[in-house]
């Protein structure tokens, strides 16, 4: 059907029909391919993340589905396989449909894993329960309608090309895409031992934390006035006297916001403002945000690091306080405790334990659990 489809069309318009559907599907692979690899290139970086927002759609899908709540429930601790799995599947296929190995199986692989996102960005969307699909990772924040549109087009975008020549066209390139799920499962296991490649989160080493905490920008503002008994949008409060004000709405909330908004540290009964506390000097953060999930292995290297370095380590911890006394006195940690919310203590560093060193609010440095510095190596990143 399809050769008679192509010959008709051969014959009825020439070799221009051809040239363009090649151009089409040339185009149409470029743009899968694209934004497959950006996709999941994005997301091993930082599988923890990703791990984080699985987490959430399971956590949301067993209220929301109480007849397999045991299902989901089951599902979160596997969160981080799913991660890094749906993240190199993605390289995976895009490097597959790339080299034209196994065409026609390759693009049902799109068109399945498609479908599985265009479902979990629909919920999102429909049903307001995850706010941010983490699509893109941290790199690129989408709305949740958005993320579903462009799932959507990709996945028209991949039909379409069953209507090409594209799946006739396969080639002996399997070599290339098993290295391509070596080389992405590698990449995810790596960051996720030792950090992201590529930082792009408002706690990064370089950032400025007081600086991320205040708007970017001046608020701006849209004023709805009744004029002459017409409702009237205007940039500025008007100067005629008659008019009645209405309302108004702030126009780059988006913009203006700032980049950290829940960012504070404290301790139970005590008013001094450990948040602004923290900006003033040199400080080494030991960032533990469930002291029931860390690597203990770490403390023991941490505690005796402690002891050697010249500047004042504090324990930052989600965990109550009898949990993290325990915690500190089996390893001999001299030095003393700070609260915090989780969910920010996971955005600061993607590693329980994780170091963060803080330098008159700048941050200098970020090590994981499984790449702890030696004493000199902070005071080096302090001059930096």
């Amino acid at each position: 059907m399809f050769d008679q489809i192509q010959r008709g069309e051969a014959n009825a318009n020439g070799p221009t029909a051809i040239i363009r559907m090649k151009q089409y599907r040339n185009i149409a692979t470029f743009v899968l391919v694209g934004i497959f690899l950006f996709s999941g290139l994005i997301k091993l970086n930082d599988p923890i993340g990703t791990q984080l927002k699985l987490e959430e759609y399971f956590e949301v899908f067993s209220v929301d589905f109480p007849w397999m709540a045991g299902f989901w429930k089951l599902l979160i601790p596997q969160a981080l396989l799913f991660s890094i799995g749906l993240s190199s599947a993605e390289i995976v296929l895009a490097i597959a449909l790339a080299l034209n190995y196994k065409t026609n199986k390759t693009l049902y692989s799109f068109v399945g894993i498609l479908i599985f996102f265009s479902f979990l960005t629909f919920y999102s969307a429909y049903f307001n329960k995850v706010t941010d699909c983490g699509c893109f990772g941290e790199a690129i924040k989408l709305t949740p309608w958005t993320s579903f549109s462009k799932d959507i087009f990709l996945l028209v975008l991949t039909l379409s090309l069953f209507l090409t020549d594209k799946i006739k066209q396969s080639r002996a390139t399997g070599k290339w895409v098993i290295a391509s799920a070596l080389l992405s499962v590698g990449l995810g296991t790596y960051c996720y031992f030792y950090l992201p490649l590529q930082d792009g989160l408002p706690y990064a080493v370089g950032q400025h934390i007081p600086s991320n905490m205040k708007n970017r920008e001046d608020l701006k503002f849209s004023y709805i006035y009744k004029i002459n008994g017409k409702d009237v949008e205007l940039a500025e409060m008007p100067t005629d006297p008659k008019a009645v004000f209405v309302s108004m709405q702030a126009i780059n909330e988006k913009e203006a916001r700032p980049l950290i908004t829940d960012y504070r540290l404290w301790i139970d009964g005590d008013t001094t403002d450990y948040t602004q506390k923290i900006f003033s000097g040199n400080h080494l953060l030991v960032i533990v945000p469930n002291v029931h999930h860390t690597r203990l292995a770490a403390f023991e290297t941490i505690s005796q690091l402690a002891k050697t370095v010249k500047i004042p380590v504090w324990l930052v911890s989600a965990s109550s306080d009898a949990d993290v006394n325990a915690l500190r006195h089996e390893y001999q940690l001299a030095f003393p405790a700070l609260s915090a919310d989780t969910k920010v203590l996971k955005t600061i560093i993607r590693s329980s334990p994780g170091l963060w060193l803080i330098s008159q609010g700048t941050v200098k440095g970020k090590w994981s659990a499984y790449r702890l510095p030696n004493a000199d190596e902070i005071q080096q990143h302090i001059k930096q």
